[in-house]
């Protein structure tokens, strides 16, 4: 049930009228009683309303009941003012849950706020708790009734529709604590653990550290009546000269993974025993690094992008590649061909792992940027890692064409040429019997470069299929290379 703290009081039709006298918290009060029909023991909740007075002294213990507005609910009215159970509760009162619960405490006799040892045994015991609804804290404090001649011999049992108001002092509470703590590995932490009494009474101080599987381990215990420590664990330390000033606070050194868990501050006053619980969860931040910074690639080539993430903690980590647009109004693409490796723990307790994919480059990569973005419980914000890719024309392949085409005809050439078969078709005495002048027509110009040459019949018809064929390949090339333009409709 959420509490409502304000100098307001409800009336039966649930309407808010101001008193400025009082704050109030509703609360829920919860008992238990066995059933008529099943014999069994069953819980009971009730709605009850915790009123504190903004005015202070002990004068105000009987005027204080007596000013208050009529309710149909039960009201457990704080009378001393010495302890306040809201001092340290300054916010977010609109999201507080209140619960009452009956304390036992065994018939044993507690000293109690301005009386003497050996309280009566009419007295009845209470705990409030009071947690914030987000965890942000929670708190406890030790109501006591002590019960009046004509007032309602069995506190412990409200009955609903029966009007009771529970005259209430506070001797003893624990300050708000946060719920969880977040520390890195091999760091100094401390767990916080405050408390307020207004009696002499001597507290005992317990820290007990409860992990998974049920293992309970006592790690700092403290004795009131001897001031002494009897036992302190490895790596934890407390200020014993802060314990008499309600500074019950554990110091835990050098983390380790093996140091989480829920760890219980126990403050015992007499036979009393608040306890504030506190998760400590261990978190180290991940390192992301990718395997290249840039890349520049050829159409159709492929390259590996790997996107390492190590040295986090806890195991629950989430990455993934994205393909981001030059435009930065566009929403990122995320990919779907992403393979994952599997967890890997080091030997501090931290994991790695990684994400990659093989990326098949073409001009529509050019420009872009694939970026790993990793998010964790550690990061406030998640961690990017871009590639900016660069990507080339591929060499068309009428170029090797033509290319491999003037090898040929330059190498058949060049070798007709050193055998000295070139001869000249014409007649010519210099060139010999059945020989003649080697005339061009294909290819006038390589016959202004090449010197006077001889061939035979045979050699010249060889070299006339060889520049027709070497012709046709450079001619072929030339229009792949350049097409005509094709007209637009």
């Amino acid at each position: 049930m959420h509490g409502h703290l304000s100098g307001l009081v409800w009336n039966t039709s649930g309407i808010a009228t101001v008193d400025p006298g009082f704050r109030q918290l509703l609360c829920v009060f919860e008992t238990s009683q066995r059933s008529l029909v099943s014999q069994e023991m069953e819980i009971i909740r009730l709605n009850v309303r915790l009123v504190l007075s903004r005015t202070q002294g002990k004068d105000s213990e009987r005027s204080q009941p007596e000013s208050l507005p009529p309710d149909t609910i039960p009201s457990f009215v704080v009378q001393e003012s010495s302890l306040d159970i809201l001092q340290y509760i300054n916010e977010d009162i609109d999201m507080l849950d209140c619960r009452i619960n009956l304390y036992s405490t065994a018939n044993r006799q507690i000293i109690g706020p301005g009386r003497e040892i050996g309280g009566s045994s009419a007295d009845s015991w209470f705990t409030c708790t009071i947690k914030h609804t987000a965890g942000k804290y929670t708190t406890t404090a030790f109501l006591m009734h002590n019960q009046k001649e004509g007032e309602n011999r069995n506190p412990g049992h409200l009955l609903p529709g029966i009007t009771e108001r529970l005259h209430v002092s506070v001797p003893f509470l624990l300050h708000p604590a946060p719920t969880h703590v977040h520390t890195a590995l091999t760091r100094d932490v401390w767990m916080p653990c405050a408390f307020t009494k207004n009696n002499p009474v001597d507290v005992t101080i317990q820290w007990v550290l409860n992990q998974k599987g049920g293992h309970r381990k006592h790690l700092f215990t403290y004795s009131g009546s001897s001031k002494q420590v009897e036992h302190m664990a490895r790596r934890v330390k407390m200020v014993l000269e802060e314990i008499p000033k309600g500074n019950a606070s554990l110091l835990l050194r050098n983390t380790e993974i093996r140091d989480e868990g829920t760890y219980s501050c126990l403050v015992s006053m007499g036979s009393l025993t608040g306890e504030q619980r506190i998760q400590l969860q261990i978190e180290e931040k991940p390192i992301v690094t990718v395997n290249v910074d840039s890349l520049s690639l050829v159409e159709g080539e492929q390259h590996k992008l790997v996107c390492s993430i190590r040295h986090y903690y806890p195991h629950d980590v989430e990455a993934q590649w994205l393909r981001e647009p030059k435009d930065s109004q566009r929403v990122p693409y995320v990919l779907k061909n992403v393979l994952s490796s599997s967890h890997q723990q080091s030997s501090n307790g931290t994991y790695s792992s990684s994400r990659y994919f093989l990326l098949t480059a073409s001009l529509n990569d050019n420009g872009h940027k694939y970026t790993c973005l990793v998010d964790h419980q550690s990061l406030q914000a998640p961690i990017r890692k871009s590639v900016t890719v660069e990507v080339k024309e591929a060499t068309p392949i009428a170029w090797l064409l033509l290319l491999l085409s003037l090898t040929v005809c330059l190498a058949g050439t060049l070798w007709y040429y050193h055998k000295g078969k070139l001869t000249s078709r014409l007649p010519n005495p210099g060139c010999g019997e059945g020989r003649t002048l080697l005339y061009q027509p294909f290819s006038w110009w390589l016959a202004m470069a090449l010197p006077r040459t001889c061939v035979t019949e045979l050699g010249y018809k060889y070299w006339e299929v060889e520049v027709v064929l070497c012709l046709l390949l450079v001619t072929i090339s030339f229009f792949s290379l350049f097409p005509c333009p094709s007209e637009e409709h």
